[in-house]
């Protein structure tokens, strides 16, 4: 199609109140000043202003022949392309309220979507006409769109009759409070509820968020939000009623790569998105992207989020990679207010510490904050977000009561919502978000809100998401419960840490005492969290009795460990539940040494996990109760197979127990360095520690199939294990080899563990000596560098010398890196799974050359050390089961 290029006349900035009562109005303007400007594009297709406007016509005479006559909406089910806003505006100029039906929902969630609205009607592009028509009895008419858009000819345009002209004549006589569309949202019941937007509400929020967004037709907006959420639809209209045109893209099927690509290609200078979408796109960035050009998101002029809480540290991570005077906007509404309040940081501007401010409220609407007792907050205080205005939503589609809780006149005429959300105004003038007004809860006599721990977990380093929830199971006390994400590539702080760091910020009540580490938050279609798919807390266990004066004395050991208040620990509780980890356990064992005259070992805290059986086993000392010193039993009840695991270089044989929650069926034994708890000479080698704890897993399970796994340097025990039992005539179904690294990159390994920081740097001067390797004259080996002559000793004396607390570990770990770096792989004849963290250098194509069966590979984004554990380990797990799965059939 091609249509006039040139403005035809002047487009008045839009206004409100002011000339314009609908929605088309203004869009006619906006037609005949740009007609050939771009006004909708997506892949492979793109519509000037002239060209969508005549076939968004096409589609409102074609609806209003095919549909029964009435006011019930129409469902536009349509994906998230330019032709589907052509349906949208189709929907409007026939008259009719349009309700998105995202392919992206379930099924059974667009039924009740066309249940709730009283959809029986809806037009559909070709991709999703089977599906429209799979609603069945919901869906009595579909009307296709596909065929609408690609015969028009704008150069034999089809001749109006009087009833076509009255159709487009309905549909500009609507304007005002009449409604355009309902936005579904998630509802307390379980069920969506609908959201009604009107013309009033709709060129208000164009009007103010193309002012805030200094939004002008020079513009090329980014429409990555879906078009069935409330704040993709007002985007739509801040861009189309200002002379910008939109670039649809669906980041839920196109991939943040795509997103990527597709900015760049297009050219793009706006980017509306969620925070979590924001968080993606910086992550998956490539690196030395910078501000001289080379960034992919060079165009781009301002970025700006909607829909949840956005941080400081996410404007931190996406600002490199933004052009210097870019913008950033915190974009806050809500469904039933619309745009409520704008922040703007400029590009020079230092980025806040925590949550960004709400910013300031926009033109014709008002914020009051009433205390609990309906009076007006004071300067600071906070208190109940009360929303004026006439430029709100239409109220909720068929729900009197929700109507009535929400929603209300003041006596001067001014519409009211409330919608219990807490906020403060501060020094600034800016709107604080704190949460929702019912989210707040009494803990032992305190008031805690939520958000306010949610913002300091993400104020931890490495935190990148956090949820607080609470659980109330009376006569119990209230529980506050934090579910927590981590960023991959780092080490993962424990249950115990964080507590302990969340100690530093908030007062005591306020610290979760029950931490549930996720990979990902779950998420509803919009992008929110999706609270009710978050998995249930772990089982609280109740308190059994009163302790006596030593189980008192060890509870406040575990209390200072994990950074618990004594008062939440009760006799049954198991330590590792409450979040102990490896380094925890070291510190507790260190403290009932130095407390109680006993030595204990990590076995010991397995076999007796309970502070009541703990306390007992420091009654009766370590003598008393003797255990293998280098095998610890994980799990001794399963029915299959058992699981044999080898730990890492100086690693605890307990850091196996996160994977063992998800073998309940094998029992479950793990293997540590002879001598690492209870003085003896290490192995000096791979082969002889393989030959030790083959003995042992001889007499667990004389026979095979045995089924192996290693992690790090336990990877080649496992492997010299396997090879053992293979020339002894046993079959080894699986030997996994958990991130190991081959004997050539231990020093790799070594960085992986300790951190290149340390090994790596080079300096000048006497600390450059001190880093460099020394020759010997006469000699082709050189002696290691001052600086790692310590470590060398420490290395050497392993076994002979027990070295207190951390350092008996560094030595076992330097010991095995010597014995990795002296050991060769011949060719390895059973099935092998490499699963590789992040930063190994060793591919599949370097391991394979060894192997005679081509290896399972899995690639898992974690930190070396943290493989083994959560959420880390929940992923793990499903590979080990699947090739378990693969190798048994």
């Amino acid at each position: 199609m091609v249509f006039a290029a040139q403005q035809t006349q002047v487009l008045t900035p839009l206004t409100v109140p002011g000339p314009y009562r609908s929605i088309l109005h203004r869009w006619k303007d906006v037609v005949a000043a740009y007609p050939g400007r771009p006004a909708l594009s997506s892949a492979g297709v793109s519509y000037t202003f002239a060209e969508a406007d005549a076939l968004s016509d096409e589609v409102a005479i074609a609806l209003a022949r095919a549909l029964p006559a009435g006011e019930a909406p129409i469902g536009a089910f349509v994906g998230h392309t330019a032709s589907g806003l052509i349906a949208y505006l189709g929907v409007l100029k026939a008259g009719r309220i349009v309700v998105i039906l995202d392919a992206h929902l379930p099924q059974e969630r667009l039924r009740d979507i066309c249940s709730l609205a009283g959809i029986t009607a809806c037009i559909a592009d070709d991709a999703n006409l089977d599906a429209a028509r799979e609603l069945g009895d919901f869906m009595q008419t579909v009307v296709a769109l596909d065929p609408i858009v690609t015969t028009y000819d704008p150069a034999a345009p089809r001749q109006r009759t009087a009833a076509d002209t009255a159709v487009l004549a309905a549909g500009l006589a609507r304007g005002g409070k009449d409604a355009t569309g309902i936005v579904f949202t998630s509802g307390s019941t379980g069920r969506p509820k609908g959201v009604i937007q009107n013309h009033d509400e709709l060129l208000n929020d164009a009007m103010t968020s193309g002012v805030s967004f200094r939004i002008t037709p020079e513009d090329r907006v980014a429409m990555v939000l879906p078009y069935g959420f409330a704040a993709g639809a007002i985007l739509q209209f801040v861009a189309l009623l200002n002379g910008a045109g939109l670039w649809s893209f669906d980041p839920r099927s196109g991939g943040i790569r795509g997103l990527i690509s597709w900015i760049e290609q297009m050219k793009l200078t706006t980017f509306n998105c969620t925070p979590h979408l924001l968080r993606s796109l910086s992550a998956a960035l490539p690196a030395g992207s910078d501000r001289a050009g080379m960034s992919p998101l060079a165009s781009l002029r301002m970025v700006s989020t909607v829909g949840e809480a956005v941080h400081g540290r996410d404007v931190a991570a996406i600002r490199p990679h933004l052009p210097a005077s870019a913008t950033f906007f915190n974009w806050v509404g809500s469904s039933e207010i619309g745009t409520l309040a704008v922040h703007e940081i400029p590009g020079s501007a230092p980025v806040p510490d925590g949550t960004v401010p709400a910013g300031t409220i926009v033109a014709n609407k008002e914020v009051i904050l009433l205390r609990e007792d309906s009076s007006v907050a004071g300067p600071g205080e906070a208190g109940e977000i009360v929303a004026i205005s006439d430029y709100m939503s239409g109220e909720y589609w068929r729900d009197d009561a929700a109507n009535a809780l929400r929603f209300s006149t003041f006596t001067d005429g001014r519409r009211v919502c409330r919608q219990g959300d807490l906020g403060r105004f501060d020094e600034n003038g800016d709107l604080v978000l704190l949460g929702r007004a019912d989210a707040a809860v009494k803990v032992r006599g305190y008031l805690v809100e939520p958000s306010e721990i949610e913002a300091a977990f993400l104020a931890i380093e490495g935190v990148t998401e956090s949820v607080v929830l609470t659980e109330t199971d009376p006569p119990a006390p209230t529980r506050l419960v934090a579910y927590v994400v981590q960023e991959a590539g780092l080490r993962p702080h424990s249950a115990a840490a964080l507590r302990r760091l969340l100690r530093l910020r908030l007062p005591e009540y306020m610290v979760p005492g029950t931490i549930v580490q996720l990979g990902a938050l779950p998420r509803n279609e919009r992008g929110k969290v999706d609270r009710r798919q978050l998995p249930p807390p772990p089982a609280r266990v109740p308190n059994t009795g009163a302790m006596d004066p030593r189980q008192r004395v060890v509870a406040d050991i575990w209390s200072s460990v994990l950074g618990l208040e004594v008062e939440m620990i009760g006799l049954e509780d198991d330590f590792m539940a409450l979040g102990g980890d490896s380094l925890s356990t070291e510190e507790l064992l260190v403290i009932v040494r130095e407390r109680f005259g006993v030595t204990l070992t990590s076995t010991d805290l397995l076999e007796s996990p309970t502070l009541r059986e703990f306390a007992r086993r420091v009654s009766l000392g370590s003598s008393a109760l003797p255990t293998h010193p280098d095998v610890v039993t994980l799990r001794s009840d399963g029915i299959r197979t058992p699981l044999f695991c080898f730990a890492g270089a100086g690693a605890l044989a307990l850091t196996f127990l996160p994977l063992s929650h998800h073998f309940p069926e094998h029992s479950m034994y793990a293997f540590q360095s002879h001598g690492l708890e209870k003085r003896a000479i290490p192995d000096q080698s791979v082969e002889s520690e393989a030959r030790r704890h083959l003995g042992m897993i001889r007499i667990l399970q004389p026979r095979g199939p045995y089924l192996l796994m290693g992690h790090s340097y336990g990877g080649l025990v496992a492997l010299d294990v396997a090879r053992q039992l293979i020339e002894a005539g046993e079959t080894v179904e699986l030997t996994a080899l958990l991130d190991t690294y081959l004997p050539s990159s231990s020093d790799a390994m070594r960085d992986a563990v300790v951190g290149t920081a340390e090994n790596r740097r080079r300096r000048s001067g006497l600390a450059w000596l001190m880093h460099r390797p020394i020759a010997v004259p006469f000699r082709s080996q050189t002696l290691p560098p001052l600086t790692d002559w310590p470590r060398h000793f420490r290395s050497r004396t392993a076994g002979l010398v027990f070295y207190p607390g951390r350092r008996q570990f560094d030595a076992y770990f330097d010991h095995s890196i010597i014995s990795s770096r002296k050991y060769r792989i011949n060719a390895f004849p059973g099935k092998v799974l490499l699963v590789f963290a992040d930063g190994n250098p060793d591919g599949v194509e370097s391991w394979s050359p060894l192997l005679t069966e081509t290896p399972a590979a899995v690639a898992i984004i974690s930190e070396h050390t943290s493989l083994l554990r959560e959420p880390h380990a929940t992923e793990l797990a499903a590979a080990i089961q699947a090739e378990l799965s693969r190798a048994q059939q």
